[in-house]
């Protein structure tokens, strides 16, 4: 099953901030929903990590070990990354690309940013017999907590 997923998020921060942020990659996966650890790859030429991320999607507690592999960055307008994971008995399986790109915009209180976020997610296994739609609005769901948490990172703050 493949799952296309945009959103966008308005936040109150300079582009540099957003992109300070998205380069921070600890700070980042703390603020994304059901990622557990986070570790680097030790790999010449190339900026990968390992993660453990863990949901409940409908009947299925998931618990995925995921490969991200970073296939390009313009600073500080883009970033693009490559993944894929499995769960331990390999019942549950998805690859894909994330793609994220941010855009200097205006709010009231002073310099902002637009974050665009697009994936294009391949399901396989059991968690591919909910359908799209199960998928999509959990999809959505964790998105929007990662928008508060992230919106939190900026709030109150002075630009910098």
């Amino acid at each position: 099953m493949l799952l296309k997923l945009s959103e966008q998020l308005n936040l109150d921060a300079s582009q540099e901030e957003v992109w300070r942020l998205l380069r921070d990659t600890r700070r980042l996966a703390a603020l994304l929903p059901g990622v557990e650890t986070v570790n680097a790859i030790e790999e010449s030429g190339v900026e990968a990590y390992q993660a453990k991320a863990s949901d409940k999607i409908g009947p299925f507690k998931v618990a995925l070990q995921m490969e991200i592999r970073v296939a390009e960055e313009q600073p500080p307008h883009m970033l693009k990354a490559n993944l894929k994971g499995a769960d331990s008995m390999g019942l549950n399986r998805l690859t894909g690309s994330l793609h994220v790109s941010l855009s200097p915009s205006l709010s009231p209180s002073g310099p902002a940013t637009l974050m665009r976020f697009e994936a294009d997610i391949e399901v396989l296994g059991k968690l591919a017999t909910l359908g799209a739609v199960p998928m999509r609005r959990r999809a959505t769901e964790k998105f929007a907590e990662f928008a508060r948490n992230i919106q939190a990172q900026f709030a109150g703050k002075p630009h910098t």
